[in-house]
């Protein structure tokens, strides 16, 4: 774990400053007991940094005579300085880093999305076809002829099927295009007499 780190997560917890040496063997900060009131420097560090730390330190606020030398103050808070400035650009780091990974993570969401919708388009242009095209090749003209003839029908729609479908190696498209002019030339012919007969 990182040191810097730790110590942020600890100024969270527990509200003080802390620097030490050595290894944390901890990978969360404990939080308080109930016997904190008693619990001494000693306990607590083993108990919050673990047996592998020493020289444990706080930055305390101090008070100082108004006669006091700024570089005796300024030697007396470097440590503290020092220790806050490495604490705040840890924590930094620590967001920065986080919010690259989310950004990150979003974008790939992103780029799956796109992808599924390019993959779903591009199948959507290339399914019709081949599913035109095989159906086309499996479709039985003399079994749509016969269940056409089963239904009850106008005589003239009958015409219309009968003509259509009485020519020789029709493909499914020629037939369409048959009974469509069939139809047509039915429709000119009903308007023709629709103008006789006003």
């Amino acid at each position: 774990m990182n040191k810097h780190n730790y110590c942020r997560r600890i100024m969270e917890v527990y509200g003080v400053i802390v620097d030490f040496e050595g290894t944390i063997s901890r990978t969360n900060v404990p939080g308080p007991i109930d016997e904190d009131e008693n619990e001494t420097l000693k306990g607590w560090t083993n108990r919050v940094l673990g047996d592998d730390v020493y020289d444990v330190s706080f930055s305390l606020q101090h008070t100082y005579a108004p006669q006091t030398r700024m570089s005796t103050i300024i030697d007396d808070s470097y440590d503290a300085a020092q220790q806050a400035k490495k604490i705040l650009k840890n924590t930094v780091k620590s967001k920065t880093d986080r919010l690259k990974e989310e950004l990150e993570q979003e974008s790939l969401k992103h780029q799956k999305k796109i992808k599924n919708i390019l993959a779903k388009q591009k199948a959507k242009k290339e399914i019709p076809l081949e599913v035109s095209a095989h159906k086309a090749d499996d479709v039985d003209l003399e079994e749509i002829y016969g269940l056409a003839k089963d239904l009850t029908l106008h005589p003239t729609t009958e015409q219309l099927i009968d003509s259509a479908f009485n020519r020789e190696s029709l493909t499914p498209e020629e037939l369409i295009l048959n009974l469509v002019m069939s139809l047509n030339l039915r429709v000119d012919e009903l308007d023709k007499l629709r103008d006789l007969n006003p």
